[in-house]
């Protein structure tokens, strides 16, 4: 498929949409800087804007002039000395070495710089012209004099940079999404469902959540470093955040569960434990036990473990519980809690055993390649089949405009997706979407959905993986009652049990049934969530089995 030809300024009428919204929506969160350059952009001309957004959607902020070509733009120079009056760059700015060896290439800067060595990388010229030449920051022609040589450089200024970021985040609600969504979706290779929106629908409520989300994103992005007091000051930092936007505290927790994670990686125990100890995001309380045990602090753990073994919040930290049972018990000379949270995953399920010669393929291909059929077809799934049919079912629940989901256009699922209350949140709704499948109607709503929503981006449904007939036979072949238990064990713990499921499902259209696969090549073995997933289906008598694959010469 041809995608469609755009026209020429596409990407000027995307940036006029941001700004109109964003000055419709959020204009009080603008700061007067933002203001000013807004103003003094759409005062000047269509060559001269569509040559500043060419230049926000490039990296920068430093370009050479001689390097921009745009077909639509006939006169750049004019273009460039607008700006440059309207002071939305500056032309021949001074340099330090670092831009001016990122914007000139190793044979121009040997051309720049005559004593060069003939055979070098660029990195160790870096050293040898600081050493020589010096570091400074200083205007182009007093790096090279010669005119032949020299190269027009021009800057975006920063507060053009922080009008454009500030753009950006006020649309989009945050900083991983840019212009690239919005030629995606001209492209025509993302579509989106649409989503009432309305004033309330905006990502921040005042100025003081945006400085919050800054500097959340700040801290959260900034790189590990081995400097336990860098991590002190880090860690006080996002504790002093306070706010009553409940994303933004979801936020926070979050991002002072990855600094946990940081420390831990630096072994700093106690301060990873510090760490953990003051989020509620899923999995701290589980990392706490175990940098407690790093501790050999195994006293001041059992209290700890008690109270998640009584209560743990999700099948994996029970799974993880069990298998620090036995440590504890022996460094404390304890006996078991009372009783067990959660039974092991039976070591029951049906098992299969292949010997298959290595062909080149992955030995989930082969396994499938092996056992598919006219009478019992067999498709790879793994977790793209019952999550896209419960997203098929629960369009709805997902994408219902509750406060804090959806902020633009051009989101792909809602923003509180990988938050642990997602569900929660539209408790009722999902409950309204299943209870769809105890009637006659549930195939006819999910084959409509597929019908009406086939493209549209949904974080349930990867499109590739499926097709028309994937869906009907698995409509035919697997019960209600079977995707009702599967959809509501998906449900119970939104963030693990949306992964772990059999690689292939295997049809038996006559008999109308259905069995699923999980494929294990040598030397691999079952994960956690697929060993919970495993125990369930036993549990609920849904067919499942484990096929091993062997290779002739390791018999």
């Amino acid at each position: 498929m041809t995608p469609p030809e755009l026209p020429p300024f596409y990407y000027l009428h995307n940036f006029h949409q941001v700004l109109q919204w964003v000055q419709h929506t959020s204009s009080d969160l603008l700061e007067p800087e933002h203001v000013q350059c807004g103003h003094r952009f759409v005062h000047a001309s269509q060559p001269a804007q569509a040559l500043l957004v060419r230049l926000l959607m490039r990296k920068g902020p430093v370009f050479r002039i001689d390097k921009l070509r745009y077909a639509e733009i006939e006169n750049l120079d004019a273009a460039v000395q607008e700006l440059a009056a309207c002071e939305l760059i500056e032309t021949d700015p001074e340099l330090d070495l670092e831009t001016l060896f990122a914007v000139h290439t190793v044979p121009e800067l040997r051309r720049l710089f005559s004593d060069l060595p003939a055979a070098g990388r660029k990195s160790d010229y870096l050293e040898w012209i600081g050493q020589a030449h010096g570091e400074q920051a200083r205007p182009f022609m007093q790096w090279c004099a010669d005119p032949v040589l020299q190269a027009p450089t021009l800057r975006l200024s920063p507060q053009v940079m922080h009008w454009a970021q500030r753009l950006q985040l006020l649309f989009f609600g945050n900083h991983y999404q840019d212009w690239s969504e919005f030629v995606l979706s001209d492209l025509g290779l993302y579509r989106y469902e649409t989503v009432v929106l309305d004033q309330a629908s905006r990502a921040f409520r005042h100025n003081e959540d945006v400085r919050l989300y800054e500097t959340l994103s700040e801290l959260r992005d900034a790189q590990d470093e081995a400097d336990p007091d860098r991590w002190i000051q880090r860690f006080a930092a996002v504790q002093a955040v306070k706010t009553d936007s409940d994303w933004l505290q979801r936020r926070k927790a979050k991002t002072l569960f990855q600094l946990g994670q940081q420390a831990e990686r630096q072994h700093w125990w106690a301060l990873a434990e510090q760490a953990y100890l003051q989020t509620s995001w899923p999995g701290a309380r589980y990392r706490q036990l175990r940098v407690l045990e790093r501790q050999e602090n195994h006293q001041g753990a059992w209290p700890l473990f008690c109270q998640a073994w009584n209560q743990p919040e999700n099948e994996s930290e029970t799974q993880k519980l069990l298998r620090m049972l036995p440590r504890m018990r022996r460094k404390l000379a304890v006996d078991a809690p009372p009783s067990s949270p959660f039974n092991k995953p039976a070591s029951r399920t049906q098992r299969s055993d292949l010997v298959l010669f290595d062909d080149g393929n992955r030995v989930e291909s082969q396994v499938l390649a092996h056992w598919d059929s006219p009478l019992a077809p067999v498709f790879y799934v793994e977790n793209a089949l019952f999550p896209a049919l419960l997203g098929l079912l629960s369009w709805e629940a997902i994408f219902a405009p509750l406060p804090g989901a959806f902020f633009h256009p051009y989101q792909a699922c809602p923003a509180d997706w990988g938050n642990p209350d997602f569900v929660s949140r539209r408790q009722n709704l999902f409950e309204q979407s299943l209870s769809v499948l105890d009637g006659a109607d549930y195939k006819t709503v999910i084959w409509q959905r597929w019908q009406e929503k086939r493209g549209i981006q949904c974080p349930l449904l990867i499109w590739p993986a499926l097709d028309e007939t994937l869906i009907e036979q698995a409509l035919h072949c697997i019960p209600a009652q079977h995707l009702q238990l599967v959809f509501k064990r998906i449900l119970q713990d939104w963030r693990d049990n949306r992964s772990g499921l059999p690689d292939l499902v295997r049809f038996m259209p006559a008999q109308q049934s259905y069995e699923l696969i999980e494929v294990k090549g040598p030397g691999d073995r079952l994960q956690d969530n697929q060993r919970r997933w495993l125990s369930y289906f036993e549990q609920h008598a849904i067919p499942a089995r484990v096929c091993y694959v062997t290779r002739p010469e390791s018999l």
